[in-house]
């Protein structure tokens, strides 16, 4: 596949999970989640997947294995721009792996930043649904929560000044 042709999101997905299914041993799973990098190297699943893999099978040369786990980790936390997840990831690894306390807080804070952002947003969006469906009690009682955790939220209150004015016919 040269550089003209991407894999749609169903093919990665499909070579993805054919790729979990490959037996770890003689490192059959890490050269399918290598294959499938190198076909698209910004799949973050995928890269996370094979640096899980390279840190749980490390035999052989253990330092590399360690070096290219990390290698995917901060590519994945690089291409997903700030999502949580590979924040997470990387954390941990230089929490536990490198023994980098002051690098894995900084990645930890990053994905708690991220987290919480998202957070906001799908209550504000389930408190705008649960009001476009008239379910304005049921909107009430997500802001309720999430007030818990955004006392000063805009979007939580804009969300329910939209839920209101669903309830009451506009």
């Amino acid at each position: 596949m040269d550089m003209s042709e991407h894999m749609s999101p169903q093919e990665l997905r499909r070579k993805w999970k054919l790729a979990n299914a490959e037996p770890l041993e003689g490192g059959h799973r890490v050269e399918a989640y290598r294959a499938l990098s190198g076909a698209c190297p910004a799949f973050v699943p995928n890269l996370l997947s094979l640096s899980r893999t390279l840190l749980a099978g490390r035999q052989g040369d253990a330092d590399d294995a360690v070096a290219q786990a990390e290698q995917a980790l901060r590519d994945a936390a690089d291409v997903s721009a700030g999502a949580p997840e590979p924040l997470l990831e990387l954390g941990r690894f230089l929490s536990t792996v490198r023994a980098s306390p002051v690098e894995a807080e900084r990645a930890f804070a990053s994905a708690a930043e991220g987290a919480l952002s998202l957070l906001e947003e799908a209550w504000a969006g389930r408190i705008q649904a649960l009001g476009a469906q008239g379910q304005l009690e049921a909107a009430l009682e997500v802001e309720e929560q999430a007030r818990g955790v955004f006392p000063n939220s805009k979007a939580i209150t804009l969300a329910v000044a939209s839920a209101h004015r669903h309830a009451a016919g506009r």
